[in-house]
């Protein structure tokens, strides 16, 4: 999917947040919370299935090694345990409201409930930008005052004003292809606060740029490195910064 910094029109806001942003993280959630157990729940029936087999054995009276019968007890509690805990999970998802939402995003930005509620307001202004980058097309607000990336584990919301830095990144991870681990790369952009908040997103370079003049636009202050690629290295020491100052 091609990635997008588009205005958000009147028809799309209409559809997306008929009720207001956060009524609309809150719906979006809910769907969220119920893929959760559903797949939580699975993974705890298959910890139970391999559990009750293995008191069949027992029962049976011939149970065989106990290396072996230690080894099925704990894979069945490999299935069932992280079962329970995204069961858990979603259903704290789904009990999540509107208010618990705006609650989320102020913990992650610090910032105060008005200033929260401020940037739902203003993403349903007609010069509010829609961002949907990376491979998996995260979604992004961009408003007249504020920035957000799309990570609903930490939703941070970030003023413009407020922004020290907006970068363009490569970061790396580990990936099994064919039974092997192979090393990947990406391009990012990482954006950082007065706040000691910060949001990183997956992003091709010309995306980036965009992001960036408008951004440079808005607050002239903001550093971007002259516009190079910074190095994982470099960006890892950025977010260590700030998370050591922020505890």
């Amino acid at each position: 999917m091609a990635e997008k910094v588009v205005l958000m029109d009147k028809a799309y806001r209409e559809k997306h947040y008929p009720k207001g942003y956060f009524a609309a993280i809150a719906k979006g959630a809910r769907g969220g919370g119920v893929a959760l157990i559903i797949c939580g729940g699975i993974l705890a029936l298959m910890g139970l299935g391999i559990l009750a087999l293995e008191v069949m054995f027992l029962a049976e009276g011939d149970p065989g090694p106990i290396g072996e019968i230690i080894f099925i007890g704990i894979i069945g509690l490999v299935f069932l345990v992280p079962g329970i805990f995204v069961i858990y999970f979603g259903i704290r998802r789904m009990k999540m409201n509107e208010t618990d939402w705006i609650k989320k995003f102020m913990d992650a930005s610090d910032y105060p409930e008005s200033v929260i509620r401020d940037f739902g307001s203003q993403v349903l202004e007609d010069d509010s930008l829609r961002l949907q980058i990376g491979t998996k097309a995260i979604e992004g607000v961009l408003t007249r005052d504020y920035m957000c990336i799309g990570n609903l584990l930490a939703p941070c919301v970030i003023k413009i004003e407020d922004i020290t830095g907006a970068y363009f990144v490569e970061t790396s991870d580990r990936i099994n292809v064919n039974g092997k681990m192979k090393t990947i790369y990406a391009t990012n952009i990482a954006v950082f606060s007065n706040h000691k908040t910060y949001m990183i997103a997956e992003a091709k370079e010309k995306t980036v740029k965009q992001i960036q003049e408008i951004l440079i636009q808005k607050n002239p202050a903001i550093d971007m490195a002259g516009g190079r690629l910074l190095s994982e290295k470099e960006y890892q020491e950025m977010e260590d910064r700030v998370n050591k100052t922020s505890k």
